[in-house]
């Protein structure tokens, strides 16, 4: 029940957006919904939730929503239903959905509500991806939060952790999502980012900042 009303409020929360493409330019592809193909965004077009977005090298995409204007650069991915203006609370709210989405199968499956998020058993929703595309969804979330969308990046990366597990060993985009958590005042979330980027391979420079900033959030727990 606890997960179904997780989910209820999350998807209450969504409102639908759709954006119109003001400009393009150089190699930028799209895909609709559940569709396999990438078609060739062109200028008019109108983007609905379920939109991905692609761009090649030396190319970017202008969108222009209600509230929201987005430039999308080269060698980025995003999917347009992370263009948004969140809260904090909006944030929590879809981090806690990740954690759900990450649970272990047999923990998910031990719920009976595991259908509104899930499949039926014996369907595949199995998607050939590469790792590349994983980083451009990542410099994609970058770019969100560089236009003021910082907590629709947090999100948009942890999606990403999550469809492309190896983005999660590079520990440059982990380190700069986790310092938006930080900066944010949300210490627990961050602590356990930083906690979980101390087992990658990191340089001595982010060993020492991950070090920093784990024991300055540790001390602002304890004094709480």
């Amino acid at each position: 029940m606890k997960i179904l009303l997780i989910i209820l409020m999350f998807a209450g929360g969504l409102s639908a957006q759709t954006f119109t493409v003001e400009k393009v330019s150089g190699d930028v592809k799209y895909q609709n919904g559940s569709s396999e193909t990438w078609l060739t965004l062109k200028v008019g077009t109108a983007l609905k939730d379920d939109a991905v977005i692609s761009t090649g090298k030396n190319s970017s995409v202008l969108l222009k929503g209600n509230d929201v204007n987005f430039n999308l650069n080269e060698s980025s991915a995003v999917s347009v239903s992370n263009i948004k203006k969140m809260n904090i609370d909006e944030l929590l709210l879809a981090l806690a959905m990740e954690d759900i989405m990450n649970a272990p199968k047999e923990i998910r499956n031990s719920s009976d509500n595991t259908a509104v998020y899930g499949t039926k058993e014996g369907e595949s929703t199995l998607q050939i991806i590469t790792d590349d595309f994983g980083i451009k969804r990542l410099n994609g979330a970058v770019q969100l939060a560089e236009n003021s969308l910082e907590e629709s990046a947090v999100v948009a990366a942890k999606e990403t952790y999550r469809k492309y597990p190896d983005t999660k060993k590079l520990p440059a985009y982990r380190i700069y999502f986790a310092n938006i958590l930080n900066d944010k005042g949300l210490y627990e979330e961050a602590l356990d980012e930083y906690v979980d980027i101390q087992n990658l391979k990191l340089t001595d420079e982010e060993r020492t900042e991950i070090n920093t900033k784990t024991e300055s959030i540790k001390m602002k727990l304890l004094s709480e």
